[in-house]
């Protein structure tokens, strides 16, 4: 007999699944697709928080009243008050690499938790200074295709963690998902009795 997860994701993230399994969290996974296009003139934290309310929207119409928790979540990396999206090609995150060099951004993730008829929500925002990149790094770094489906066309746990060299704020929340902030909203909704579990970070490999 399986155990009984602690948590609903509606999210395809692996990064986040990964995140929250890390603590020995056990998880349903359940995505969601919603139209991530930005409405004119919206602010990066009004739309991440747009779509993390859509995307709970959408995991709760179709799973109707689930007995666990559900988590949903939506990070955007914000340059010049720019949202940073997952580049289609090449020439985009080269575009967008060259504009993160040597400068701050701000990477904000906007999460919702429903349980029991309860929800909370928050914005959780990490400032993160890049160094100056050079033509050759730029390119070898695009020709190994880690830039893929990547917002700001970068994932800090991976090569492009050498490009940082100040991260103001939660490292995680770079990584796509608050965690402290999360299990804290969590406990307040009292969706985790399990947390911390017996085995703390048992699945971490």
């Amino acid at each position: 007999m399986k155990p009984t997860p602690d948590l609903i994701l509606a999210s395809a993230s692996p990064r986040r699944r990964e995140l929250l399994e890390r603590l020995g969290l056990l998880l349903r996974i359940e995505p969601v697709e919603v139209d991530e296009t930005p409405t004119p003139g919206e602010r990066p934290r009004a739309y991440a928080q747009r779509l993390a309310a859509e995307k709970a929207a959408a995991a709760l119409a179709r799973l109707g009243s689930p007995a666990l928790p559900v988590l949903t979540a939506d990070t955007v990396v914000v340059l010049d008050d720019d949202i940073l999206g997952k580049p289609a090609n090449q020439e985009e995150a080269a575009a967008m690499l060259r504009r993160l060099a040597g400068r701050r951004h701000e990477v904000m993730t906007a999460y919702r938790a429903h349980f029991a008829g309860r929800m909370v929500e928050r914005v959780v925002s990490t400032g993160v200074t890049f160094r100056s990149l050079d033509p050759a790094e730029l390119r070898a770094y695009l020709d190994c295709d880690e830039w893929q489906g990547k917002a700001g066309a970068y994932a800090i746990q991976g090569i492009a963690g050498a490009f940082a060299i100040e991260v103001h704020g939660s490292f995680s929340n770079v990584v796509g998902l608050p965690l402290a902030e999360v299990i804290a909203d969590l406990r307040a909704l009292e969706a985790l009795p399990r947390y911390p579990p017996p085995a703390f970070g048992g699945n971490a490999q």
